[in-house]
């Protein structure tokens, strides 16, 4: 709306006269005389900067309760915070556990809770799937300790496999040998292959 010569004149009057220093005085002094409109006397409004990418992150963080810890950068633009980043927040950083692939997938097949284990049988302690095992069936009765301690032969092919998928040869003693005089084949190991086959999948997924 624009403003009458009228009221110009009386602002220029009220300027001359009073002879404000700054900006914040002028407006004062007019404003107190209603010379001013009242879009001019409204403070602008702030546009509300969010941490947030989306509403959605914002609602599951409330959802959740999750608390934003000081100086978090999100993995949106510009740091923004995404349901990602809310979901990891609230479910913790992630425990990698010593444990080989088999084992991991005999537990995950199984339901079987691997913190059970205090501590595997194979190097430092790793997990391994005879450990799992035992988790949900008691030990054996030992019979002959000679027999137990007998390393499993195994074929060139089969020893090619184990390095390439990782399995460690403690992991063997569940796998029956049908070569000559219990040689274990490549073949013997497709059970444990396609096991770590999906697990890997599975992380792959989750990445």
């Amino acid at each position: 709306m624009a403003t009458s010569a009228a009221t110009l004149t009386r602002i220029i009057d009220e300027l001359v006269r009073n002879r404000p220093e700054a900006t914040s005085e002028a407006i004062a002094l007019l404003s107190s005389k209603g010379l001013l409109p009242k879009c001019l006397l409204a403070p602008p409004k702030q546009k509300k900067v969010s941490r947030f990418a989306s509403k959605a992150a914002e609602e599951y963080a409330e959802a959740k309760s999750v608390e934003i810890p000081e100086g978090f950068k999100g993995s949106g633009n510009n740091d923004k915070i995404t349901v990602k980043d809310i979901k990891t927040l609230a479910e913790g950083p992630k425990k990698k556990v010593n444990a080989s692939p088999s084992a991991l997938q005999y537990a995950r097949d199984n339901g079987l809770d691997l913190s059970r284990i205090a501590q595997g049988s194979g190097a430092e302690g790793k997990i391994l799937l005879k450990d799992v095992k035992d988790l949900k069936e008691p030990d054996p009765p030992a019979d002959s300790e000679d027999e137990e301690d007998k390393p499993a032969k195994i074929s060139p092919q089969a020893a090619k496999l184990m390095k390439q998928y990782d399995i460690d040869p403690d992991d063997l003693e569940e796998v029956e040998g049908t070569g000559k005089g219990g040689t274990i084949l490549a073949k013997d190991l497709k059970e444990l292959v396609d096991m770590i086959k999906s697990e890997k999948e599975e992380e792959d997924d989750d990445e």
